[in-house]
């Protein structure tokens, strides 16, 4: 590049000569930052400089839609990023025995505290630009929901998502939400399940109750799902997650 005055500054030629990257914006389809730029005077043209800069690409994984390939990140296609494992205390109902066992003593009453088991799960990360019209409520409420059926070959409410990050700006000259998640995978579901026991049964539509054979203690006894007595346990699922169609907004 050139300059009029050969007694100007290499800071001057930094600072003042237009079209040049600054140092921390994002440029380029890829918003890759300019991390540093420096100019060395040409020793055989003192008039000219040349100047060089240094590019970083973001730290998230985009691909491009090869049925609309665009600068627009919004119509970018996250790629998924397997984090560190975690685990997840799990209630077990039944041993692994053959044929299995309920999980209670040997009097056939359900322990007072239910036995858990840690089990190891999956979460995965992604970033997704995303249309820059919603509104941010409408972005917070994808939190803490699970998929209401299959996506990416996983099974229904086995996926939970969770909203780690939202931001509106400029990205690659495109205004959008840059938006941060994490998912959970677990083959089980994240459904809760739970023995049917209680110190109550139900006769009929009455709440009875629950004694002892001699009919002289009040004890914590087996339920048979409806809430009627039972030898065994059963089992109750419950969806403590809301539901929500994935494909509606994760792009793929």
């Amino acid at each position: 590049m050139g300059a009029s005055d050969k007694s100007v500054s290499r800071e001057e030629v930094l600072l003042l000569t237009p079209g040049l990257p600054i140092v921390g914006l994002l440029y380029g389809p890829l918003l890759a930052t300019c991390t540093s730029k420096s100019a060395t005077r040409r020793t055989d043209h003192p008039l000219y400089w040349d100047v060089t800069c240094e590019f970083e690409t973001s730290r998230e994984q985009q691909r491009q839609d090869p049925n609309n390939p665009s600068d627009n990140p919004t119509t970018w296609i996250p790629v998924f990023k397997v984090d560190s494992f975690i685990s997840k205390p799990r209630v077990v109902t039944t041993d692994k025995s053959s044929p299995t066992k309920p999980i209670r003593n040997s009097a056939k009453q359900p322990f007072e505290e239910p036995l858990t088991v840690n089990r190891l799960l999956d979460p995965f990360s992604f970033t997704q630009f995303e249309n820059p019209t919603q509104s941010l409520d409408d972005i917070m409420g994808r939190n803490e929901n699970v998929n209401s059926s299959s996506f990416l070959g996983f099974g229904a409410r086995t996926l939970l998502l969770n909203l780690t990050g939202a931001e509106l700006g400029y990205y690659g000259g495109y205004p959008a939400w840059r938006c941060t998640y994490q998912v959970t995978y677990d083959n089980e579901t994240h459904d809760v399940k739970l023995l049917d026991v209680g110190s109550c049964y139900l006769d009929g539509t009455d709440q009875k109750p629950y004694m002892d054979k001699l009919n002289q203690y009040r004890i914590v006894g087996n339920l048979n799902g409806s809430g009627a007595k039972a030898a065994d346990a059963a089992t109750l699922t419950f969806k403590v997650y809301d539901e929500l169609d994935f494909s509606t907004f994760i792009r793929q």
